[in-house]
């Protein structure tokens, strides 16, 4: 067993104050302060390959990091030519100058908050700069557009642009070591601008960031004085190991060589970490790996981020544990809400390709245990474009009859994390215009009327914050990151989107407004205020589309169990009406990587080092193995001080039950386990666990499903 209060060796210069350098292990975690590594200071291997980003770094340079040299399509001839970014000092504009062997010279201005001194998009209420100083640079909401970008071969800081052509949104950028790329970014123009004009105000990042004066974005993370958001999700690593082996994983789970494991402590310094994130304490997390829940202290720390004052936690995970019943009821009783439940499809065909062996039947039987112990489910799909794509319209279909217990679907287009050729990359991309489609087109919804960017409900936060006075976490994401609608879900399982009755541009516009005005007088809302929050409601209606079924007041009590999990939980939830979200959650790698969008991620991790946006964890820069390496243990040298827990846990779900004294170690391959019945009649006996062995995985690639295990 794991020892929590063994003594943690620190490595750390000891010239050097402690907690100076980015990839040295500090205690605690939550006191982590630094300044921003400099080729003077620079000690360990992270803070090397940070400052190795800043190679080119155009945009830090100012105007003087231009002319920007590259090449560009030429949408004219559709040819690539060459090219380059210069500034115009008489009109304060940046243009893209074509030299096109076919069409000529000629030149385009780019909408600009990168180098131009009069940045578009300032307004009254629009912060300029962060609670530490940093310029906020709006989001930009035409294209095309310059975008700082990062080369998908060595990371670096280079210079990009977002353009249209047949109402396909694209990236292009030039790297002056590696060349040329180009991606798409959405298949439908027309709602990618819609999106980035349906977002608010920024926020102001945090009081106290872990590091001051940063000199570039994503160079300086662990979170510092340029990011513009706080954590509305965060996200919170258990382990390494898991019990998959899968041929796609960001985490590399099982074959980094190492584990990485923290302690009870250790974990409990990471949450306090986000605790003390203010203005706006954190009070959901999420955690993850690896698989989390094979962690051995998984429930205590469950248990303890409850006590910490976490309204809502939840888990990445595969299921294969919460196949297990007892499991499943220990887990809602130590205060687990949600299962963030990897589900690529409908089919074990989709498994044995992602997963390496067939495991639909042990979501289902997950999914039939939260619904006996109450707990609520999060579909994750991966979604790849000719692979699966498919199953989007029947994951809906799936997510809609068992809405009792699946509240949300998030789903992934993939994150290619490892190099991929033109060929492979422009047959597998898939997009939020195209999730956008296939969910209207499985659901009766309209994408342009229905379908809006998590930023969007923003404004709800402030206006929940005005009548309780307790700060609320907020959606504060850039307008490409997330984006999807919700559903109310009738007895009858009939899904109905809600901005279809919910004129939801004008209420939440509304609630802006009003949260200034009031904001402006006092800190709490007093009567009148909240009878204008209620008219602001009624006047949303679309009345020309009255369903008797849902009023206003069903609509107000599903806000309340969105944003209350006590209206949202137990006899709470009995009043309210089931929604349904259906969603996108498009992360980036480095191929469609825009810096403005990770300096606004709200799904941040805390990690040993500090706290990342998921960007720059996972995908882009990709710092997990550094921070990994911090607290890990070679595999032989792990496995000699936990002989009782298995390095990597069989697939049954009996294998890992701590209260058991299971930890995977036990031979599970004749054992046969044999899942339930459900309504559906999908569920089937399942064979024994050794039935049929995972491949390997190299740890090349990556399907950016929010879990470690994908």
């Amino acid at each position: 067993m794991i020892q929590p209060s063994a003594p943690i060796e620190t490595r750390i210069d000891p010239s050097d104050p402690a907690g100076s350098h980015s990839g040295n292990l500090v205690r605690p975690i939550h006191r982590i302060r630094r300044r921003a590594v400099t080729s003077d200071t620079a000690r360990t291997e992270l803070e090397a390959y940070k400052l190795s980003l800043r190679k080119y770094a155009p945009v830090q340079k100012g105007i003087k990091g231009l002319p920007w040299e590259c090449q560009s399509h030429c949408i004219k001839c559709d040819n690539t030519v060459p090219s380059r970014y210069v500034y115009d000092r008489d009109e304060d504009a940046i243009y893209l100058e074509f030299a096109c062997p076919v069409c000529g010279a000629y030149r385009e201005r780019h909408e600009d908050v990168l180098f131009v001194k009069n940045k578009p998009g300032y307004t009254e209420h629009q912060p300029k700069r962060t609670y530490k100083g940093f310029i906020i640079r709006p989001v930009v909401k035409n294209l095309p557009k310059t975008v700082e970008t990062l080369c998908p071969e060595c990371s670096c800081n280079i210079l990009g642009r977002y353009y249209v052509k047949e109402n396909t949104v694209y990236i292009e950028k030039t790297c002056p070591e590696h060349g040329y790329f180009r991606d798409r970014i959405s298949t439908d123009a027309r709602l990618y601008i819609k999106s980035t004009r349906s977002i608010f105000e920024d926020e102001r990042g945090v009081y106290d960031p872990q590091i001051d004066k940063a000199h570039s974005c994503p160079s300086d993370c662990g979170l510092c004085n340029q990011h513009i958001s706080t954590s509305c999700l965060a996200q919170v690593d258990l382990t390494n190991r898991c019990n998959l082996t899968c041929p796609v994983c960001f985490a590399c789970a099982n074959t980094a060589g190492y584990v990485s494991e923290p302690s009870f402590e250790m974990v409990v310094e990471m949450l306090q970490a986000l605790r003390e994130q203010h203005p706006y304490p954190s009070t959901a997390v999420q955690f993850t790996g690896g698989e989390p829940t094979i962690h051995p202290e998984f429930h205590r720390i469950v248990r303890k981020t409850n006590e910490m004052g976490f309204t809502h936690v939840q888990i990445a995970t595969n299921g294969i544990t919460h196949a297990n019943l007892e499991f499943a009821e220990r887990s809602a009783e130590a205060g687990l809400h949600t299962l963030y439940l990897q589900f690529d499809g409908l089919d074990d065909r989709i498994y044995k390709k992602v997963r390496a062996e067939p495991l639909l039947e042990k979501k289902l039987k997950a999914i039939e245990n939260c619904k006996k112990t109450g707990l609520k489910i999060c579909l994750v799909p991966t979604i790849i474009k000719g692979f699966n794509d498919d199953q989007v319209a029947k994951i809906f279909k799936f997510a809609v009859e068992h809405s009792d217990a699946i509240s949300a679907i998030s789903y992934q287009p993939v994150v290619f994390t490892g190099r991929i050729n033109k060929r492979d990359l422009d047959k597998k991309r898939y997009t939020l215009g195209d999730l956008a489609h296939d969910i209207a087109n499985c659901s009766g919804a309209d994408p342009h009327r229905d379908f809006f960017p998590l930023s969007f409900l923003t404004p709800m936060s402030r206006v929940m914050e005005l009548l309780d006075g307790k700060p609320k976490i907020r959606p504060s994401c850039h307008s490409d990151c997330a984006f999807g609608t919700y559903f109310f879900v009738t007895p009858e399982h009939e899904a109905i989107p809600i901005p279809k009755l919910f004129d939801v541009a004008k209420l939440f516009g509304g609630f802006n407004e009003l949260h200034k005005k009031i904001k402006a007088k006092r800190d709490l809302a007093n009567g009148f205020d909240k009878l204008t929050m209620l008219a602001t409601f009624l006047k949303s209606y679309r009345w020309k589309e009255y369903d008797k079924r849902i009023s206003p007041f069903t609509f107000i009590r599903a806000l309340q169990g969105l944003t209350n999990k006590e209206q949202g939980r137990g006899a709470g939830e009995k009043k309210s009406y089931k929604t349904l979200m259906a969603a996108g959650m498009h992360f980036m790698d480095r191929y469609n990587y825009d810096v403005e969008r990770v300096r606004r991620c709200v799904i941040q991790y805390s990690t040993p080092d500090g706290i990342y946006p998921f960007c720059t964890i996972n995908s882009g820069p990709s710092y997990r193995h550094y921070i990994e390496r911090m607290y890990a243990m070679a595999n032989p040298e792990w496995q000699a001080e936990n002989p009782m827990i298995a390095l990597r846990p069989s697939s049954h779900p009996n294998a890992v039950m701590p209260w058991a004294n299971r930890f995977g170690t036990q031979d599970d391959e004749n054992e046969q386990w044999v899942g339930g019945r459900v309504e559906n009649k999908l569920m089937l006996p399942i064979l024994a666990a050794g039935a049929m062995k995972p491949k390997g995985a190299n740890g090349n690639g990556g399907c950016g499903s929010g879990c470690g295990c994908h």
